[in-house]
């Protein structure tokens, strides 16, 4: 597995510094008691990802769990490890949200995914990476790993915000674009929903249950906290979709006013022509002893009367308002 491109590992010294190196130098100084590591692997096959885990001294139970995808999120504990699953939640428009698998080892920490968090190609700030080196132990990187990803949901309910008061104020320029717009938003919602409750899930798990390789004293507190921000997301959430449902109604009422508009008018027009209507039928009738057409003036006439009609009846239905 040397120079995989498919694998990243960084050793973390006593100084905290992050160094690439290759898979034959951690298997080298994997056991050193002064070293952390830091391993990211892009969504190996089953063989390869037996070899390594086997390599890391994994528990073998762990397995089948990785290479499932049809397991849903959550926290699993084994003798010596702890695996968390749970949403990558990159944007809140996104139709599907990837999973990550995150195994912690006594020294070393690692994450299975369809890309690498860091450091490039990422949506979070290299700056997470810096932070999760400066901790001292696997427990601090597992919380500042968490707590990052939960800051981005948090940052993302705010954009979902924005994006729906932008919607608002569009409203008034309703129509099928706006319409199409709303259900979109209705459904990327309800995705990102499902995966704050795929995370919470898994953090109120993982709060639960003490084992190693995580120091439940160190990282019960701020958990909590992390939870908490969670919580507050999901409730935000719920408070955006009754924002929606209410745009919703609003747009119904809006498109039934100007369909109502549009009858309104089209029954005047029609109030307007079937006099005129009347009396084209009439004269258009091939009856032999019809005076008024052997009359010079007759059609003009008719003209004239016609013309009369629909002018007053534009007069009437403009004062009663029905064009307003």
């Amino acid at each position: 597995m040397n120079d995989n491109p498919d694998l990243i590992i960084y050793k973390i010294g006593e100084d905290q510094s992050p160094s690439s190196i290759r898979w034959a130098d951690f298997l080298d100084s994997k056991n050193e008691a002064t070293s952390r590591f830091f391993i990211q692997a892009l969504s190996p096959k089953s063989e390869q990802l037996q070899h390594w885990l086997k390599a890391v001294d994994a528990d073998p139970l762990i397995m089948d769990r990785c290479i499932d995808t049809d397991i849903i999120s959550g926290a699993f504990f084994y003798e010596r490890m702890v695996m968390l699953k749970l949403p990558l939640i990159k944007h809140w428009q996104s139709a599907r949200h990837a999973e990550i698998t995150i195994i912690c080892l006594k020294n070393t920490l690692i994450i299975l995914g369809e890309e690498f968090l860091f450091p490039r190609n990422s949506f979070l700030p290299n700056e997470l990476f810096l932070s999760m080196c400066r901790q001292m132990n696997i427990t601090g990187m597992l919380f500042a790993l968490l707590d990052g990803l939960i800051d981005h949901s948090s940052d993302l309910t705010l954009q979902m915000r924005r994006a729906v008061d932008k919607l608002e104020n569009d409203m008034l320029d309703c129509g099928g674009e706006f319409g199409k717009r709303l259900l979109d938003y209705n459904r990327d919602l309800a995705h990102f929903e499902i995966a704050l409750e795929a995370k919470h899930r898994t953090l109120t798990a993982l709060l639960t249950v003490e084992t190693p390789p995580i120091d439940q004293s160190t990282i019960h507190e701020p958990l909590r906290d992390v939870i908490a921000h969670i919580e507050h997301s999901q409730r935000y959430v719920d408070r955006i979709e009754d924002r929606l449902s209410e745009l919703q109604h609003h747009v119904t009422l809006i498109l039934q006013e100007k369909t109502n508009q549009r009858l309104r008018i089209l029954t005047v027009l029609t109030a307007i022509f079937m006099p005129l209507t009347l009396l084209a039928g009439i004269y258009g009738m091939n009856f032999r002893h019809m005076p008024e057409l052997y009359w010079r003036y007759g059609y003009p006439l008719v003209l004239f009367i016609m013309l009369g009609i629909a002018i007053g009846l534009l007069s009437y239905f403009a004062k009663k308002g029905w064009f307003r």
